[in-house]
């Protein structure tokens, strides 16, 4: 096995590899798939590919091309033999069924098809830092530094949410930046911020057009060369533009850097069911698998904020596009179009909010779906001029994926239509069904679980989906049959829940569909025990259903929200820290957690073994060493302790801080330059996964508390002194 590794990992790493995969790979496979041959040989042949697939995936995870085209020929060969041999070609209930699942199917596998062109081939960029000792007057090299205008659009987010990100944005080290706060509700509150800060405030006599009409809005009244859009909740560290400008500076043709979106708080998976460092966040296969991919066509998409953006790039396409409810993507489509150029840097420079609640989370995917039909519709990637090939499928393959709302509800529905209903969907014996089936969904596993290692665990992807499909399905035939009509819904975050409840009205669709597949469970031992000739469709078929039942109770258990009292969240750190009483009576130790209103710390004695000294009082004041300027002290209310091993744990409020401290505690805690490195999930196991999918009912009905904390370590950064930002207010 290790000689054929070595010889596999030689033939991809040559020179001409592709030509050598072509020449070894591919045409065999066209031929398996292609052929008719006796299902026996079929069988020995899948049995082969699926063992090859599955030690290559263990043993040499580099060539996961190799196990894309494995993953390839099996489904190829399953698509065309139920296209030749099981489809039935009647005006019936059955003929029906028969067409909509192999409609699905079909569907699946073009996904499948683009989904490993897409990712087939990455380019990480390394960042391209500017050097500030080179600087002089805000030039580099008798250059001067490109302006830059940082928008941070805002329509009903709180003070405390835009206070942070206002925070960092002020404290980016670049000298030739204007921070810009863009208030669509045109609130007194965020003005008086903005004075507090020192940050240009800007609002407008209407709403039209929403986040993209007041960007545009902006977009005519300011001056930058460079554009920086962050949302309301998405709080920038002070490196952003020292890692980004630098592309503009190397090529005139680049209009747009996109970085991850990354997220302090856990969504809904994670918090309601307990997932947190142990299955990676939805969003984490576009940011850190897609995204990347993507880059290598030249194809990255902007994401409507941690953005940098060529204001020359944007004016060329009328700035930010507003006939679609996903405004970021249909703007970099149209830039591509026009030969401007992108780049994708998967350093995570910016932290916001995930969208706590299920309710929240499938308002803000239906608005992504139907702005992504919208750009089928009034917009096709296929058929617009000046896309390459590669940016064209990429596109394409982005708005398509939204269609999964309907093959996902066919797939779920399919199994109870034969068990309760005898209906047929296709035409063909168990075994045949099982011996086709089986290398194309096995290898499906194995090739999505190579090429996302990290960042998606297997079965997870058909629990995101079915948690919204009967929305996403609902929207996108309504949005296929009307484009035009689409509102922008801006998606509710930092909210608070007093309590656990169920979100019955949002998982209503899927509670009906869960009452069919339990139907459809029951109804499978009956008509196994009365149909002996049936017998092995029945099972196939029942096992299907309560695979399909396992997927839905983890979907449905996504609705039961945990309960959120704190608003402000911690975010871990490891600063060190200095407690002193009011009597000069002194401690030492380590934060563990800090945030807005407090600070929890573990105070160690001087010398190895020795007890901690003295008693601490109810009022101290914190010394907290900083990782990106000079140490910062606070007054504190002590609100309990609690010893562990020698050490004291201690939890503490902050006592009216200044405006002054609460802006550096917001620094702290937010705008290191590596606060939100990527920390990956452990790598995918399959059979570990699918364990964690059914037990997630369970987790979802337990009684731990839900913790607030973000999970990121910080570490020491070189720092640049902060530039004053130049205040003004516009109208």
């Amino acid at each position: 096995m290790r000689r054929i590794v070595r010889l596999l990992d030689r033939l991809v790493r040559a020179p001409n590899r592709t030509a050598l995969l072509l020449v070894f790979a591919v045409v065999p496979l066209v031929a398996y798939a292609l052929l008719r041959l006796p299902l026996q040989h079929h069988l020995a042949i899948s049995l082969v590919l699926m063992g090859v697939g599955v030690a290559i995936a263990r043993h040499a995870p580099a060539l996961r091309l190799v196990v894309g085209l494995l993953s390839i020929a099996t489904s190829a060969r399953y698509i065309w033999w139920r296209a030749t041999e099981t489809l039935i070609w009647e005006l019936s209930f059955d003929g029906a069924t028969s067409t909509a699942l192999f409609g699905a199917e079909v569907f699946g596998f073009l996904l499948l098809l683009a989904g490993y062109f897409q990712t087939a081939f990455t380019r990480p960029r390394a960042p391209v830092p500017l050097p500030f000792s080179g600087l002089v007057d805000g030039k580099h090299g008798g250059r001067p530094l490109p302006s830059v205008d940082v928008f941070v659009p805002t329509y009903n987010e709180g003070v405390d949410v835009v206070r942070r990100t206002l925070t960092g944005a002020v404290a980016i080290d670049y000298p030739n930046k204007t921070v810009w706060l863009l208030d669509e509700k045109r609130r007194p509150e965020m003005r008086a911020l903005c004075e507090e800060l020192g940050v240009s405030y800007m609002t407008r006599p209407d709403n039209s057009g929403a986040k993209a009409g007041n960007i545009n809005h902006a977009l005519a009244r300011t001056t930058g060369e460079l554009v920086a859009v962050f949302d309301a909740d998405q709080v920038p560290v002070r490196s952003f533009l020292r890692m980004t400008v630098g592309y503009f500076l190397d090529n005139p043709k680049m209009a747009l850097v996109q970085t991850p979106h990354h997220f302090y708080n856990p969504d809904p998976f994670e918090r309601n069911l307990y997932l947190d460092e142990t299955v990676p966040s939805e969003q984490v296969m576009f940011y850190h698998v897609i995204q990347v991919g993507n880059d290598f066509w030249n194809s990255s998409f902007f994401c409507g904020s941690c953005a940098l953006l060529r204001r020359e790039a944007l004016l060329s396409v009328g700035g930010i596009a507003q006939e679609t409810v996903t405004e970021d993507a249909h703007t970099a489509l149209k830039m591509h179009a026009l030969g401007w150029e992108s780049a994708y840097l998967a350093v995570p420079q910016a932290a916001g909010l995930a969208t706590e609640r299920y309710g929240y989370y499938v308002t803000q995917r239906v608005r992504w779906a139907r702005g992504m039909i919208q750009i089928l519709r009034l917009d096709n990637p296929l058929l617009k001029r000046g896309l390459t090939f590669a940016q064209r499928v990429n596109y394409f393959n982005a708005a398509c994926h939204f269609l999964f709302g309907l093959p996902r509800m066919v797939y779920l529905l399919a199994p109870p239509l034969y068990l309760v209903f005898g209906v047929h969907p296709l035409d063909a014996s168990a075994a045949t069904i099982a011996a086709y089936a089986l290398p194309h969904v096995f290898l499906s596993i194995v090739g999505g679980s190579t090429i996302a290692h990290t960042a998606r665990h297997s079965f997870w992807a058909e629990v995101f989906e079915t948690a919204i499909a009967p929305y996403v399905a609902l929207i996108t035939i309504l949005t296929v049959l009307s484009p035009r009509h689409a509102r922008f819904a801006v998606t509710a975050k930092g909210t608070q829940l007093d309590t656990a409840a169920f979100d019955w009205r949002h998982a209503a669709p899927n509670l009906v569909v869960a009452g069919l597949v339990l139907a459809a469970a029951i109804a499978m031992p009956i008509r196994f025990a009365l149909e002996p000739v049936e017998r092995a469709t029945l099972a196939l078929a029942g096992f299907w259903n309560l695979y399909n039942l396992v997927i839905l109770f983890a979907a449905l258990s996504v609705a039961l929200d945990r309960s959120q009292r704190r608003q402000l969240y911690r975010v871990r750190r490891d600063n060190r820290v200095d407690v002193r009483a009011p009597d000069g009576a002194a401690w030492h130790g380590r934060a563990l957690d800090l945030s807005e209103d407090g600070i929890r710390l573990r105070l160690t004695p001087d010398a190895p073994g020795a007890p901690l000294t003295g008693s601490l009082p109810s009022r101290v004041s914190v010394t907290l060493a900083s990782h990106i300027a000079a140490p910062l002290e606070l007054d504190a209310e002590v609100l309990d302790t609690l010893p562990e091993d020698g050490a004291l744990l201690v939890r503490a409020r902050w006592t009216d801080p200044s405006s002054a401290q609460l802006r550096r505690v917001i620094e702290e805690m937010f705008a290191g330059a590596n606060t939100w490195i990527y920390h990956a999930s452990p790598p995918d196991r399959p059979f570990r996964s699918l364990g964690e999918v059914i037990t997630a009912p369970w987790r979802a009905l337990s009684r731990r508390p839900r913790p607030t904390t973000a999970v990121v370590p910080a570490g020491p950064v070189p720092t640049e002194p902060v530039p004053a930002a130049a205040a003004r207010s516009v109208s």
